[in-house]
């Protein structure tokens, strides 16, 4: 059970499973509503809560847990996130299901964060990229085929019972991680100070706004996917399949990225956000053209996730390299910067559609995505003269 091709895919079982518990409460919105009597409003609150609790805890855990075995934390946070998870299955009023989501988040950006360092470790260099890249996938999988079909369990059965489903497979994820991942670490020990250096690299700092500004771009529009689609004229009956479809254009950009990673990482990404740009403006030239406005929206899908891979493997080379007292910190770094983008392009999508109307959102992802192009330019500059 040691081949990086079977570990890989316990790791990205993992993702899918952390997917499904942050995306869920999407599909089971008005479910929740009912059995607490609580506004579909405040249930909304629930996944605005657990990105914030994500972000904030992500860099905390990871740096206080920075010292110790990384197989053995993994395991030991993935013990926890099962509680929190079943918890919410169990939760007998609103205040306890917010108790479990709090619990799951808490420690979900750590476990993928860790599982993260484990690509150096488990695979040879040249394809670490195309395992990072397969294990962000796992939360592509998780919208496409994972929350679709938690919704429908929802239906049959309870909404509770999705919750179960995921701890079970948790539970197999658990057991298959401990007996395929190596235990064993040349373990660097240092206080938290000594981690946080990492940050004081421009290298680091720098390459934090990339994703940042990359997903915040994506976010402006893809907040407000389905009413464009519905702009484009297509029935509501038809939007099912669009999402399922665009689902696999976020998977087939996850791949992309591994393989841009692998051949030219960063220093490539500059052309694809000139591209970008232009598929962004085009947005609200397109939306009344019923076959290139699809074809536009599902080339942002592909676009999308392209960063992940090539940032996520800068921040671990220059952590191995520099400060390897601050791998597990270096790794969470791109899921916190990707919240926070979400939060800001999602909010300043609201903004645009709310003051200019829907069709404007197209021009709001592309001055984010300029500035994604000019911080990726310097930093290239900066990683050219270190």
């Amino acid at each position: 059970m040691h081949n990086y091709k079977f570990q890989t895919t316990i790791l990205v079982l993992l993702s899918f499973v952390l997917g499904n518990n942050e995306f869920l409460v999407m599909g089971v919105l008005s479910n929740i509503s009912k059995t607490y009597h609580v506004s579909i409003a405040n249930v909304g609150l629930l996944i605005t809560a657990y990105g914030l609790i994500y972000a904030i805890s992500t860099p905390i855990i990871t740096s206080l847990l920075g010292n110790f075995n990384r197989y053995y934390t993994l395991i030991g946070l993935t013990v926890v996130f099962i509680l929190g998870n079943t918890l919410s299955g169990f939760a007998s009023n609103y205040t306890v299901l917010i108790i479990s989501r709090v619990i799951a988040a808490s420690v979900a950006g750590a476990i993928i964060s860790l599982s993260m360092t484990f690509s150096n470790v488990i695979a040879p260099r040249s394809k670490q990229g195309t395992v990072v890249s397969w294990i962000f996938s796992g939360f592509s999988i998780a919208s496409v085929f994972g929350v679709p079909f938690s919704t429908a369990i929802s239906t049959v059965f309870d909404w509770r019972m999705t919750f179960f489903i995921i701890s079970l497979v948790s539970v197999i994820t658990l057991v298959l991680l401990m007996l395929s991942l190596p235990r064993e670490f040349e373990q660097i020990n240092s206080p938290l100070k000594s981690q946080f250096k990492l940050i004081k690299d421009p290298r680091i700092y720098t390459g934090f706004f990339l994703p940042f500004f990359a997903i915040a771009a994506i976010y402006v529009i893809y907040t407000y996917l389905q009413p464009l689609y519905g702009t484009l004229g297509f029935s509501k009956t038809s939007l099912s399949i669009f999402l399922a479809v665009f689902g696999f254009a976020s998977l087939v950009s996850n791949q992309l990225s591994g393989r841009i990673s692998e051949h030219g990482g960063l220093k490539f990404m500059p052309k694809v956000y000139t591209v970008e740009i232009f598929i962004l403006l085009a947005v609200p030239f397109l939306i009344h053209n019923k076959y290139l406005g699809l074809i536009n929206l599902l080339i942002v899908g592909v676009v999308m996730y392209l960063i992940n891979a090539p940032i996520q493997i800068h921040f671990l080379n220059i952590a191995e390299e520099s400060y390897p007292q601050a791998v597990a910190l270096a790794s969470s770094l791109n899921p916190i910067a990707s919240n926070l983008g979400i939060s800001l392009g999602s909010a300043v999508g609201s903004l645009i559609v709310g003051n200019f109307g829907l069709t404007q959102v197209g021009f709001g992802g592309a001055i984010f995505a300029l500035g994604a192009l000019l911080i990726n330019l310097k930093l290239n500059q900066i990683v050219s003269r270190a």
